[in-house]
């Protein structure tokens, strides 16, 4: 009887049976789970690494050496922070132009996007005859290529000596002929024309989101004597907030990194450098001048610290974006 209970109290898995046989049949089950779960996500990790993750890192390795191409070969000379130096303190250095205007530009198209779609997607929110075909119409030019885009912008506003239509039509009407593609403002103008114009995809978020917002407090105010203001401000607002603010950074992001539209009505960034942002700059610096790749490496790191600041300040504020569920405790009076 001894020796039978040290057998067990030695094979502790016999005395619970069944239930050790679970066990491990659960471990095994989670085990292939878990391969299966990184076999699926490999792709999405290798693709990270090897098109995010290294062209990164090396860039950063690039910014600290001076690269120059002879015979045909790539030839690197450590340099230390001297690319750094000449960005911030020559005065041949275009980087600080470039910034300016990128983010000029950039803060600007970011406020005429966002109350742009806003005020569009309110009004396409009501009901009326034709609301779906006005929502299609509004989304189709967000889903053509961006340089396809632009080419029939190009077109639409060069001179009418090469049949551009928009000048063509001014000239029938009586009025002189404008230059929309060398003229340092009007460009501007067409750039922010184009971004609203491409828009359809924000109109179609803050639609989606607008349905979210409660009945039953819109009617509220309206009983209580608010008018179309007041169910904005006090019950539309609060609700979209998060969505507002998740908008507000990817249209920022997307603004900082215009390039196509520079580069097909403008190479050279207008008169005055007025449209050389900074993505054009650094790429000019990479392909296009010879020896100055170096450089453009320390240009785009400078750039992701400026980008990693701005959206730092965008996330502080982001309590200013956080739905507030107790307006339906509030009192709206006219």
């Amino acid at each position: 009887m001894n020796s039978k209970r040290e057998a067990m109290l030695m094979n502790p898995e016999r005395k619970i049976g069944s239930k050790t046989v679970s066990a491990r049949r659960f471990a095994k089950g989670a085990t292939k789970e878990a391969i299966a779960g990184y076999l699926f996500a490999a792709p999405a990790i290798i693709g990270f690494l090897v098109l995010t993750m290294y062209p990164m890192l090396a860039s950063l390795y690039y910014s600290f050496h001076k690269i120059t191409i002879m015979s045909g070969s790539q030839v690197m000379e450590w340099i230390g922070l001297d690319n750094f130096r000449y960005i911030f303190s020559n005065p041949s250095s275009e980087f600080k132009k470039s910034i300016t205007v990128t983010l000029v530009y950039s803060f600007v198209n970011v406020a005429l996007v966002i109350v742009f779609c806003l005020i569009v997607a309110l009004l396409l929110n009501r009901k009326f005859i034709g609301r779906n075909v006005l929502r299609a119409i509004f989304f189709l030019p967000s889903v053509i290529p961006m340089l396809a885009t632009t080419i029939v912008w190009q077109m639409l506003l060069q001179n009418q000596a090469k049949g551009g239509l928009i000048n063509w039509v001014l000239l029938q009407m009586g009025i002189a002929p404008w230059d929309f593609l060398n003229d340092p403002l009007r460009i501007f103008y067409t750039l922010f024309i184009m971004s609203l114009w491409t828009c359809g995809g924000t109109i179609v978020v803050f639609i989606a989101t607008l349905q979210d917002v409660p009945g039953e407090l819109l009617e509220a105010v309206e009983m209580d004597g608010g008018n179309a203001w007041h169910k904005f401000l006090k019950v539309t607002y609060p609700t979209i907030k998060p969505v507002l603010f998740f908008q507000l950074i990817m249209c920022m992001m997307t603004s900082i990194q215009i390039y196509t539209q520079s580069v097909v009505l403008s190479r050279n960034g207008a008169p005055d450098r007025m449209t050389y942002f900074i993505n054009v700059m650094i790429y000019d610096h990479s392909f296009v001048q010879v020896g100055m790749r170096g450089l453009a490496s320390a240009e785009a790191w400078i750039v992701f610290l400026i980008t990693l600041v701005i959206t730092g300040v965008l996330f502080y504020f982001q309590g200013a974006f956080k739905r507030d569920d107790s307006m339906g405790k509030r009192k709206w009076v006219r």
